[in-house]
């Protein structure tokens, strides 16, 4: 029998404690709640855009007939259409290979050792989306071309998305530096409300340099979607595989 879904969310949670708590000792308590916010908002916008756009359809299986046979049924805790367990999920690969790109490259630049870290999570994916899919915890419905069960739109995405959140992490907490290109749309929204400052970055106040952190998100969302969208439409043309049936 498969494993239960409700199996995988609670190990999830007791996961996410241990490194958690880890990832806070590391990091240091105020800059730990900055990355789990910000890999929680990032990583949420991200999957519901996916379940909403058809991609990763979390929503039909929780609603569906599918988990009638299991005792325990499907997903108990949800945000919105996408499960807490796959945001969270996501925040301990992200946590666990910034603290390793840091740990082996702690001279390295920003984008190196974003770039490390992407490499990292692709690597952490390719051995949890197997299991996920064969337990039906999730699946994945995009035409790509697949690697052991995963699309290879997904690798993609995984390298895209902790590369430019770790960026943003770097430059921002731990870099406290100044986007040159960000400056004039910053003036213009966030340097007014809430921060209500034209101070360079590394001589704000934490709660401004937290708010400059999770602003400069919504750019990376952007950069994300930049990057993704051409390799979607690409895969697609050229994939052999295309949409699972929801009876598989």
């Amino acid at each position: 029998m498969k494993a239960n879904v409700i199996v995988f969310e609670a190990s999830v949670f007791v996961f996410f404690i241990v490194f958690y708590l880890g990832a806070r000792r590391a990091m240091g308590k105020s800059r730990g709640r900055a990355f789990l916010l910000g890999a929680v908002l990032f990583s949420l916008a991200i999957e519901t855009a996916a379940v909403l756009g058809g991609v990763k359809n979390f929503y039909w299986y929780a609603l569906g007939d599918y988990y009638n046979h299991y005792p325990l049924g499907g997903y108990a805790i949800w945000l919105g259409v996408v499960p807490l367990a796959a945001v969270l999920l996501w925040y301990i690969v992200a946590a666990s290979s910034y603290l390793t790109a840091t740990t082996l490259m702690p001279n390295g630049k920003w984008y190196s050792r974003s770039a490390v870290a992407g490499v990292l999570a692709m690597g952490f994916y390719m051995l949890i989306e197997p299991i996920a899919v064969t337990n039906h915890w999730w699946t994945w419905n995009v035409k790509s071309f697949y690697v052991i069960d995963v699309p290879l739109l997904v690798l993609f995405a995984v390298f895209f998305s902790v590369f430019l959140l770790l960026a943003n992490y770097y430059l921002t907490i731990a870099g406290m530096r100044d986007i040159k290109a960000l400056g004039s749309l910053e003036k213009m929204t966030v340097r007014r409300w809430p921060i209500d400052s034209k101070e360079a970055a590394r001589n704000l106040k934490w709660s401004h340099l937290q708010s400059l952190f999770l602003f400069r998100l919504i750019p990376c969302l952007v950069a994300f979607a930049v990057a993704i969208a051409p390799l979607m439409f690409i895969l697609w043309l050229v994939a052999n595989r295309g949409q699972i049936p929801p009876g598989w």
